[in-house]
């Protein structure tokens, strides 16, 4: 399984119109759901290689992370001349970056794509690794593959716009890797100050819990 590229972004524009280079392709498309739409999508509408991209939106929360969904993902981009030389952008939480790089592994026999995770559980779980999928016949993943995005971009500015309790949830995710890890991440996890952060301090101690996961998945991709 091929290895993909973690970056973390001192500058999104630049880290995102880097990743877009290592991508040769015709078309360029961005997935996003309800909530990534209105809060995260506004901070790259200037940018402008992505002045032609063409948007797909989906229903926000995992109930929407069902066959129904990707068919519609499937169809918008059969609908707006997407082929197998087209590159999917993912920007959004677990939800997005496991469906939309579901339908990029499907779409014409596979697409090539980036993940832009915009919640911490999935900075340092869902986006990373390889793993794609939706739920089916009420059980959570049962359907996908293992395709690994081109490129994951972390940009820990978009956790402002989080709340408590998603953001708690990845940071158990972080808790858990630095229980694996050593003692000094460990340490510093625990004495990370959740309740005024800094989320440039932050962006490096992700970078840390993604490289255990990384670490992991070297030894054993399917895990």
């Amino acid at each position: 399984m091929s290895k993909q590229e973690v970056i973390l972004c001192e500058s999104l524009e630049t880290s995102l119109g880097r990743a877009i280079e290592r991508c040769p392709h015709d078309k360029l498309f961005i997935l996003t759901d309800e909530h990534t739409q209105r809060l995260c999508l506004p901070s790259l509408k200037e940018v402008s290689f992505l002045k032609d991209v063409v948007e797909i939106c989906i229903g926000a929360e995992d109930v929407h992370k069902t066959l129904e969904t990707l068919a519609s993902v499937w169809m918008a981009l059969s609908q707006q001349g997407a082929t197998r030389h087209s590159l999917l952008i993912n920007l959004g939480g677990g939800m997005v970056t496991d469906l939309g790089g579901f339908a990029a592994a499907t779409f014409k026999r596979g697409i090539s794509y980036i993940n832009i995770p915009t919640t911490l559980l999935a900075m340092v779980d869902a986006s990373v690794g390889g793993k794609t999928g939706i739920n089916f016949n009420g059980l959570k993943n049962e359907i996908g593959s293992f395709a690994p995005a081109d490129s994951v971009l972390i940009e820990t500015e978009f956790l402002r716009s989080l709340d408590a309790q998603n953001f708690f949830s990845g940071y158990a995710e972080m808790l858990k890797h630095g229980l694996i890890s050593n003692t000094a991440h460990w340490v510093e996890l625990l004495d990370f100050d959740t309740n005024n952060i800094d989320y440039a301090y932050l962006k490096n101690m992700v970078g840390r819990s993604v490289q255990v996961k990384e670490d992991i998945v070297e030894q054993d991709p399917f895990e």
